[in-house]
């Protein structure tokens, strides 16, 4: 995108103190902004905003939170035995992250982990929608435990291992601050929408979450290169070069592979004249 035009801030000494730091603030902002979304981290800025925002939209933390509430819907009036049969929902996501552990940097990576995941809570969102529909309380837990063990094996912890990964020093304690709160905030508003869909919407409760879980698997697969191995330099060059259809469209050259490009083109032609 280009980068934003506007008139420079001017500090006016006349006006106090107070209005230098309030410019002072502003200038900070603007440069920042201009960093993140126009420097040569842009990429790796708007890839870590829409992890956040998949992470938290697919349902993941809605599923525990109203793991009761659902079970009440398809009949199960005691408090006590929803939250004891919930109760495996957590023990499926700590298997998960414990699993994620040795899965993260050993046989699988980053990359076919988060896009594993997105397909099996896609998958179990579905089951989920039969088990409600059909009122099955075995149906429900077991879709909720499994959809659980999908999230916890992938983008739980990954998303966590990838911010750490794709920023330089210079930027990470502000890209990441960013990303963290998109990623709460994404996650208030699933929960008010898991909510309100759970009450209202019928079969397009799991259905429109199934979607956004299958969504974040191809989002990955275009925008998320896989870090695993990869020295910092690397990684920031892989994202850099990442055009505007990601992994599937061209690269992006750097200006001295360019450079490069151009001068063997010269000389294949003046050596066929």
């Amino acid at each position: 995108g280009e980068e934003p035009s506007g008139a420079p801030l001017e500090d006016n000494a006349e006006d106090g103190p107070g209005r230098q730091e309030k410019v002072g603030i502003l200038a900070k902002g603007r440069a920042w902004y201009k960093e993140l979304f126009y420097g040569p981290e842009k990429n790796a800025v708007r890839t870590a905003l829409g992890l956040a925002v998949f992470n938290q939209f697919s349902g993941s933390t809605a599923v525990t939170n109203y793991a009761v509430e659902v079970l009440r819907e398809i009949g199960l009036e005691d408090n006590k035995k929803g939250i004891l049969l919930s109760s495996g929902i957590s023990f499926a996501k700590l298997i998960g992250i414990v699993a994620s552990m040795f899965l993260v940097d050993g046989v699988s990576g980053r990359r076919p982990l988060l896009i594993g995941g997105g397909l099996g809570m896609s998958a179990c969102m579905v089951l989920l929608t039969v088990g409600i529909e059909v009122k099955s309380i075995p149906l429900v837990i077991t879709a909720e435990s499994l959809y659980m063990l999908s999230f916890a094996v992938s983008w739980a912890g990954i998303f966590w291992v990838l911010m750490s990964e794709i920023f330089s020093m210079r930027v990470k304690a502000v890209a990441v601050s960013l990303a963290t709160s998109v990623l709460f905030a994404g996650g208030a508003v699933a929960n008010i929408l898991y909510h309100v869909l759970l009450k209202k919407g019928g079969p397009l409760f799991g259905l429109f979450f199934a979607l956004v879980s299958l969504s974040s698997a191809a989002y990955v697969y275009v925008f998320v290169p896989e870090t695993k191995g990869k020295s910092l330099k690397e990684v920031q060059m892989m994202f850099q070069n990442l055009g505007p259809r990601g992994l599937l469209g061209p690269r992006a050259l750097e200006p001295q592979e360019g450079q490069r490009l151009i001068g063997d083109g010269a000389t294949k032609s003046s050596n066929s004249i």
